[in-house]
């Protein structure tokens, strides 16, 4: 696919029919991927939610990667099942193509373990292509670690800041530039991020940013309207306004949905989300690709747009620009 900036989140990896589609890859890794001889005490537990992005292999790789790489901070990494865990943490991976190689992200939400969310971090590492046209494929095992190194250093310089009683007081050093996501109201019309390095989409000043999102197209079941619904309430959350018509302004983020074939009683599911600006010009195309059990989603959507949503708008919103510069 020749675009000039292709973000791949392939959100949907993981789904072997549980009942979410996001949610099957949250276990720990193998007993002999753990780091061994760990003598002093942790000085917090977290859980790693399913690795939304990558396709299964990446995923399980990148997941053992983050394991290894927190237990290295002294941070306890549990099985979600078990509990007990101080922090809930979902990270999210891009792959994007670009002309002198490949970008991969990450952006790591840590919530508490009543699901409020804490903070925020983010990062990226950029590589030489892969040897297809996939860009999961530049993901190696040097990137791996090397996305994960950053993902737990930011974490365990984050911890002494923490608000909470149940870990350790001298976690580390002070932490410097981490900013926690602010709250943004479900009807907030600009979009608004805290600057810094460690938080995704920041921008230095206010503007309005404004996006036209149409009906979801291919959908079956109900998610041409739950699907679009729950795109749209993503986008606001993020402070990006919505237009009810086209506008010279207005940035367009189409939805399309594409189910294959049935085969062993599983059928292929593509989401693919463009991103155009006013004049019309396509800045992307954030693509979410799985196999789900025949005919689950002939129905109604349920969470799954939501999972779905919530997981498209990371990339979308890197195809967007700053509100500031949309009005210039």
């Amino acid at each position: 696919m020749a675009l000039s900036s292709l973000i791949v989140v392939a959100a949907l990896a993981g789904c072997t029919g549980g009942s979410s589609l996001f949610g099957s890859l949250s276990q720990s890794p193998p007993p002999d991927t753990q780091p061994k001889g760990v003598a002093e005490a942790p000085v917090a537990k977290v859980a790693i939610s399913s690795m939304v992005g990558p396709p299964d292999p990446v995923a399980k790789q990148l997941l053992q990667e983050f394991t290894a790489a927190f237990e290295q901070q002294r941070v306890a990494v549990l099985q979600k099942k078990d509990g007990g865990a101080d922090f809930q943490l979902r990270p999210y991976i891009l792959a994007s193509k670009e002309k002198q190689g490949t970008k991969i992200s990450y952006v790591m939400d840590v919530s508490d373990p009543s699901g409020k969310k804490l903070t925020r971090f983010s990062g990226e590492q950029r590589v030489p292509p892969g040897s297809t046209a996939d860009p999961w494929t530049a993901i190696t095992p040097d990137v791996a670690k090397a996305l994960a190194d950053k993902a737990a250093s930011s974490f365990a310089n984050w911890l002494p800041s923490a608000n909470t009683n149940t870990i350790a007081s001298n976690a580390g050093p002070d932490p410097s530039g981490v900013s926690k996501t602010p709250p943004v109201s479900k009807t907030v019309s600009k979009r608004k991020v805290a600057s810094s390095d460690q938080t995704t989409g920041s921008i230095s000043k206010e503007g309005t940013l404004t996006a036209l999102v149409p009906a979801v197209s291919g959908a079956p079941g109900d998610g041409k309207t739950s699907l679009t619904a729950a795109i749209q309430r993503e986008l606001q959350s993020k402070g990006v306004a919505l237009a009810d018509r086209p506008t010279p302004d207005s940035f367009r983020v189409e939805g399309i949905v594409t189910i294959g074939a049935s085969n062993d009683g599983k059928q292929p599911i593509q989401i693919e989300w463009i991103v155009k600006n006013p004049q019309g010009k396509k800045l992307g195309t954030v693509s979410q690709k799985n196999e789900i059990p025949e005919g689950k989603l002939d129905g109604a959507w349920g969470g799954v747009a939501d999972q779905a949503a919530s997981a498209a708008v990371v990339g979308i919103l890197k195809l967007l620009p700053p509100a500031n510069e949309a009005i210039n």
